[in-house]
């Protein structure tokens, strides 16, 4: 298995995979890949999906769990999730340790790919070692970092995220623009406008926010 064709794989389930790290042995694999929405191809795949229509909870993270699952068994590999758990699997740290995914002025990850819409669906641990491409240069590094300025309620001024404001904003008719088209932190990065969330699969995710 090389990064080739495990980006194969992934591409027809709109997932790629981020970049990969090798752990110490306090980490369940010897080389674990964070995997990622790949959009606009992510959407489609998920919207198409059973667990879209069936009208149960979580229908993304059970997409998820079923397809990263079935992958990792093709491959030989194991699957790690996010939202299973306790304990939880450090996926933030995971990401950054790729050398792909960076923090960025607002304390979420940024890439180079999805900016500040990157998120993780999953993980796979392999037992060898895989052509990962290298680390990137940190993405904010010469930008003027529009996201720490564009929370009209400054949730992210303090350095720890004001969730339970940002909730009770986005709910209200002052946060109509924020619910339409998704955290205006996170859209205003220049990387997030390559791949900007369609207005339905921004409120999937503002819908499931807003009732944590």
């Amino acid at each position: 298995m090389n990064w080739a064709q495990l980006t194969d794989l992934l591409d027809p389930l709109g997932l790629r995979p981020v970049g990969a790290l090798r752990p110490d042995n306090a980490t369940p694999a010897p080389v674990i890949v964070p995997i990622a929405p790949n959009e606009p191809k992510f959407w489609q795949a998920f919207r198409n999906s059973p667990e879209f229509a069936d009208g149960a909870d979580h229908p993304m993270d059970r997409w998820s769990e079923l397809v990263i699952t079935d992958l990792a068994a093709q491959i030989g590999a194991e699957a790690y999730f996010p939202f299973t758990g306790p304990p939880y699997y450090p996926f933030f740290d995971w990401a950054l340790a790729t050398g792909r995914v960076h923090q960025s002025p607002i304390r979420l990850a940024v890439d180079h790919q999805a900016g500040l819409f990157v998120a993780f669906r999953g993980a796979i641990g392999l037992p060898h070692d895989i052509d990962a491409p290298e680390p990137t240069k940190h993405p904010c590094q010469d930008c003027d970092a529009p996201c720490a300025t564009s929370c009209p309620i400054g949730a992210f001024d303090t350095g720890v995220y004001a969730a339970d404001a940002c909730t009770q904003h986005i709910t209200s008719q002052a946060g109509t623009q924020c619910w339409q088209g998704g955290c205006l932190a996170r859209r205003s990065c220049p990387l997030t406008r390559q791949t900007q969330r369609s207005a339905e699969h921004a409120q999937f995710h503002l819908r499931a926010f807003a009732k944590r």
